[in-house]
């Protein structure tokens, strides 16, 4: 290293230098191997000003002592560590220089060195947590061209390692369930990956009893270290705060049981000492408004919880638990394709079966032809079927069935074309039914006929699992139809083939989408009543601003369930009245189509503002018959004035001329 002497500004290192450049600057360089600031080559300024002013982490070695330098970007790395400014590489590296030491010595001999996604433990809000970077290594000459240092940048690359992580393993965990029938196989599976990726101790599913104080554990996956959590246990005695959340939906997190104050009273700490779970995360599943079962994972040791191993827990919870219901189902289904078929020869739905390899039906129960208005044999292939749905719904209907062909469960809606020229509207669900090895082998289908709907029907928006499912429960208990969606853009996906009812959106939710709903209804004109749940706190232009968007109610939270039911009869009786003037306006196009060629003439000639002379002379034809005729219109129908003709046929679709719109 060279020893002239050349003098340094503070401007070298800071300000653009940032904390670090300041705190260089200030460093009590006396007795170091590097000397005084003053005594430094130009080498190593002009390293350090590179270094300093470097928005990724640059920490830099320096002479026969590898002393350290870095800027403020690497500060996080040290969180934790003596100040490492001004000491020797190894000695602030000391846990991982058998893997930093080579890197180190190669860069002093001259080779660079890149290493992608390394690992490191680091201090980050007070405990060890796993990260991983990507760094060069880079050798530094001095003015005669000698290596005397060594610079290290790189960069963070942990959210996208671990989220190629997740997304692996979840690639991993659907190939894994998919090829499984044994809802027991399931569970065993899931809690192993899942315990596994998470390097946690212990993970199980728990079976709530029906009315909710108990729960059983059949088995369990552990690392080993401590014993299964299977057996019977009460849900009061890990604490009333608990059983509440779990039981409201809400997926609980403990760090650490013996210093959360939730569980820290004596009697639930003692609990969670002997069951040996200090650190717990618990993902409740609701199955109709009601707590059925629970994914945990427990730490031995107290565990601060990321919120990623929340949200990835959560997904395998409802993801493993869809395949334990679909394999419980098929289960059933096998035990059950004999008692089936009695059952289907006397079901008002229409059941089905198609095979999956060749499209060919293999079973259509014999509702077919009551609903679909033709024979069976109509119907043998996909194509076939496809070609009676409505135009406007194929689409939509074959793409959720190639969702059923990747092993997914779909409920659809669609319109079919009758042979008669008829519509109908279909209430379908679709499920794939497996082979021993996992694969789609047939689809499974019930269709029901819902087109004398009544209007009773209930589109339930919001985005909160658990108040959906409690605002369903109480509108199925007093006789409502409901359909779920979690969000706006899954209910508008199928809002124009749904049938008439009203929707019930509750906003307080994000997934709820705000007032697009009744915003987008109202643009279609899609003739849905829309009531919107929100908080309005007292403000009545929140409720105004519900009622702009094109709502037909607002209740403010917290609102009872009978201002709830009232809103929706009132909108249901506007549905009906709706349908009664579609029924009149159909019957009066039916009697329009049913005149002779010369009253529907006599007909366009009251409708453009007409008399009898006008339309006489226009048609060649008497004023007496012209009269003859009009009564005949009106008789047809139904109606006792000239303006009451007028609004019947404008209803039918028909255009009124200027004189017969004032009048």
């Amino acid at each position: 290293m060279r020893s002239e002497a050349v003098h340094v500004r503070t401007s070298d290192f800071a300000p653009r230098g940032g904390a670090m450049g300041a705190r260089i600057h200030a460093h009590d360089w006396t007795g170091s191997p590097i000397g005084l600031i003053e005594t430094w080559p130009q080498s190593l300024r002009s390293a350090l000003r590179t270094a300093l002013q470097s928005k990724f982490p640059a920490y830099l070695a320096w002479g026969p002592e590898r002393i350290s330098f870095y800027n403020d970007a690497y500060l996080p790395l040290l969180e934790g560590k003596p100040d490492a400014l001004g000491r020797p590489i190894q000695e602030v590296w000391p846990e991982i220089w058998d893997i930093l030491g080579p890197i180190t010595e190669r860069a002093f001999q001259g080779e660079a060195s890149y290493f992608e996604d390394m690992p490191r433990t680091i201090e980050r809000h007070g405990s060890p947590t796993a990260t991983w970077w990507t760094f060069s290594y880079s050798p530094l000459e001095d003015e005669t061209g000698r290596v005397e240092g060594m610079l290290a940048i790189g960069h963070e690359t942990t959210h996208r390692v671990l989220m190629e992580r997740r997304l692996q393993f979840l690639v991993d965990l659907g190939n894994r369930l998919r090829g499984l029938t044994d809802s027991r196989e399931v569970r065993a599976t899931a809690a192993e990956m899942l315990g596994r990726y998470l390097r946690a101790s212990r993970v199980g599913y728990a079976e709530i009893d029906s009315d909710g104080t108990s729960f059983a554990v059949e088995r369990d996956w552990t690392d080993g270290t401590i014993a299964s959590f299977a057996g019977q246990y009460r849900v009061d005695d890990f604490g009333p705060w608990i059983s509440s959340e779990l039981k409201a939906g809400r997926t609980i997190r403990i760090d650490d049981a013996l210093a959360d104050p939730r569980t820290a009273e004596e009697a639930i700490a003692a609990e969670f000492i002997k069951t040996g779970t200090p650190a717990t995360l618990i993902v409740p599943l609701i199955d109709s408004g009601r707590w059925t079962a629970s994914l945990y994972v427990h730490h031995a040791e107290p565990h601060q919880w990321r919120e990623d191993e929340v949200t990835l827990t959560q997904y395998v919870a409802e993801r493993t638990w869809s395949a334990v219901l679909r394999a419980r189902a098929e289960t059933a289904l096998r035990q059950s394709e004999a008692r089936f078929r009695q059952f289907a020869q006397h079901s008002t739905d229409v059941l089905w079966i198609l095979d999956a390899a060749t499209m060919q039906m293999e079973y259509v129960s014999p509702a077919f032809e009551r609903v679909w208005g033709q024979s069976l044999d109509a119907v043998q292939t996909r194509s076939q079927w496809i070609e009676t749905i409505h135009p406007e719904d194929r689409g939509r209907a074959f793409q959720a069935n190639e969702s059923v062909l990747r092993g997914e469960t779909v409920a659809k809606e669609y319109r079919i074309i009758r042979p008669d020229g008829t519509m109908r509207y279909i209430q379908a669900t679709v499920f794939p039914i497996f082979d021993e090895h996992g694969r789609v082998q047939r689809i499974g289908g019930v269709a029901r006929d819902v087109t004398q709907h009544d209007g009773s029907m209930v589109y339930v928006v919001d985005g909160n699992e658990a108040s959906r499912r409690e605002l369903s429960l109480v509108l199925q208990e007093t006789g409502y139809q409901v359909n779920e969606f979690p969000s706006a853009q899954a209910f508008l996906e199928v809002a124009p083939v749904v049938l008439p009812g009203c929707v019930v959106l509750d906003i307080r939710a994000p997934e709820a989408g705000g007032l697009a709903i009744p915003k987008e209804l109202k643009a279609r004109r899609a003739g849905l009543p829309v009531i919107v749940l929100g908080e309005a706190h007292g403000n009545v232009a929140v409720g105004v601003e519900a009622m702009k968007a094109g709502a037909v109610d607002f209740l403010s939270a917290p609102y009872s369930p009978e201002q709830l039911l009232e809103a929706l009869a009132s909108a249901q009786a506007g549905i009906h009245e709706q349908a009664e003037r579609s029924r009149d306006a159909k019957h009066a196009a039916a009697a329009i189509a049913s005149l002779s060629a010369r009253e529907r003439e006599v007909l366009d000639g009251l409708l453009a503002g007409g008399t009898n002379k006008t339309i006489a002379r226009d048609l060649d034809i008497s004023p007496r018959t012209v009269e003859t005729h009009r009564a005949r219109i009106m008789e047809r129908l139904g109606a006792h004035s000239l303006p009451e003709l007028v609004q019947i046929a404008v209803a039918a679709g028909l255009r009124a001329g200027p004189q017969t719109q004032q009048s």
